[in-house]
């Protein structure tokens, strides 16, 4: 392996909370992000970037889970779509009405049932702590030299996958999420654990959808991982497919949310996917990568040997203004679920925030529907990743400084301060214990 980047490559990288902090604004209301070190303040916003050769150099299950209504729903009128669809200066987020945005939860998307039985003809369902006992991967510590160069101002940490799924160019990896977000200890069985999607980029039809790596980071020196394939079981429970889009091709699975026994995926045009973590299925063959559901006392996930069944759905409610869901994330404190809009050389994308019942690992809904709970324009363009954490949203675009990204730090009502980020960047996660993003 060079140590350019190819578009397929990718690596983890970690970076600590105190060389990306600093508050946005001076903001007495707000905690500050961090009391450790800072970074020099790096470019202005409006004086050009640092250097020609690194712009950024100096820059720092069931339907009654959860709570019942109380009281009426909290967003009763119409929504404003022309309100909700400002047109903003690049890095100046502005609020928006987050009443403009709702979920609903498809009941015809529901496969409760569907996967019970399944389970039943697959010899039952496997869990979490089955797949850690099966980790089949080994990643590498560290990261590419040219990536570590674009990183040189921040305490980070990282990791490689295998040669042979850094080499892959038709698996592309996309969202990540882990064990601080599926539970409150920030550890599942005992383990640091971090989860990443991928879709299968190809112009056959049917495609092998995506998959899910799960990772064992608990020794940042002996990482090691295995990839489950996302499926999406027939509504009679008779066998599954790949996930895709309704119209066809790979789901892209742009950003992932791990909740207790629940895994939301980002559902691009539509809304989220719910898959279920407590009945994964083991399917009978591994050997034949083309082949995909039962078939007889056969069943097949192109050739994994464990496949994450989709659960629920929730698509946009009747009324909603329509919004994009390209990126996904979590703020545990806040109990909100953030997902945002990617537009290639528009600043408009917006990021919205759902209340989700952590207990339960549901939406929480009012009078049958989930309004978004607030909700702002971005004001950055190639928005890949989002999420809040201390009041304060972090928010990662690719191709922002010639082929490299950059992470933006900012409140609505306030100017977005630059952090260098590497090349390809998408989704992004926290750490909170070890105050990782």
């Amino acid at each position: 392996m060079t140590t350019s980047v190819p578009r397929f490559s990718f690596a983890l990288i970690a970076v600590v909370l105190a060389s990306c902090s600093g508050e946005v604004t001076p903001d007495a209301s707000a905690p500050p992000l961090d009391a450790g070190r800072q970074l020099d303040a790096g470019p202005s916003l409006d004086g050009g970037d640092a250097s020609p050769t690194d712009p950024d150099a100096g820059a720092d299950a069931g339907r009654d889970a959860g709570e019942p209504d109380a009281g009426p729903p909290r967003c009763a009128g119409a929504a404003d779509c022309e309100a909700a669809a400002p047109a903003v200066a690049e890095h100046e987020m502005v609020s928006v009405d987050g009443c403009s945005f709702a979920l609903v939860r498809d009941p015809a998307a529901d496969r409760d049932a569907q996967i019970d039985a399944l389970a039943a003809r697959m010899g039952g369902a496997r869990t979490v702590a089955d797949v850690l006992d099966h980790l089949n991967r080994e990643g590498r510590a560290g990261i590419s030299s040219d990536n570590a160069g674009r990183m040189r101002n921040h305490d980070y940490v990282g990791f490689r996958w295998n040669a042979g799924d850094e080499a892959v160019d038709y698996w592309y990896p996309q969202g990540i999420t882990g064990s601080s977000d599926a539970a409150e200890s920030g550890r599942v069985e005992g383990r640091r654990l971090l989860m990443v999607s991928w879709y299968h980029r190809t112009d056959a039809r049917p495609t092998k959808g995506a998959r899910i790596s799960l990772v064992d980071y608990s020794d940042p020196s002996a990482i090691r991982y295995r990839h489950l394939l996302l499926v999406t079981p027939d509504a009679d429970g008779e066998s599954y497919t790949a996930a895709e889009y309704d119209s066809g091709g790979a789901l892209h699975a742009g950003g992932i949310v791990w909740v207790g026994d629940h895994l939301y995926v980002a559902d691009t045009s539509v809304g989220l996917r719910v898959y279920d973590l407590s009945r994964i299925l083991q399917p009978s063959n591994t050997d034949d990568t083309d082949r995909v559901g039962l078939s007889g006392a056969r069943s097949d996930a192109h050739g994994y040997r464990y496949a994450v069944p989709q659960l629920a759905r929730y698509r946009l409610a009747p009324g909603s203004c329509p919004i994009r869901f390209s990126f996904a994330g979590l703020d545990r404190d806040a109990a909100a679920i953030v997902t945002g809009e990617y537009r290639s050389g528009d600043p408009g994308g917006r990021v919205a925030r759902w209340a989700v019942d952590l207990e339960s690992g549901w939406l929480r809904e009012e009078g049958g529907r989930v309004p978004a709970l607030d909700a702002a324009v971005g004001a950055q363009t190639r928005m890949q990743g989002g999420l809040t954490f201390e009041g304060v949203h972090y928010l990662s675009s690719s191709s922002q400084a010639g082929r490299w990204g950059r992470l933006y730090r900012t409140r609505p009502g306030r100017t977005s301060v630059i952090t260098a980020w590497p090349y390809g960047c998408e989704d992004l996660y926290v750490e909170r214990a070890e105050r990782l993003i």
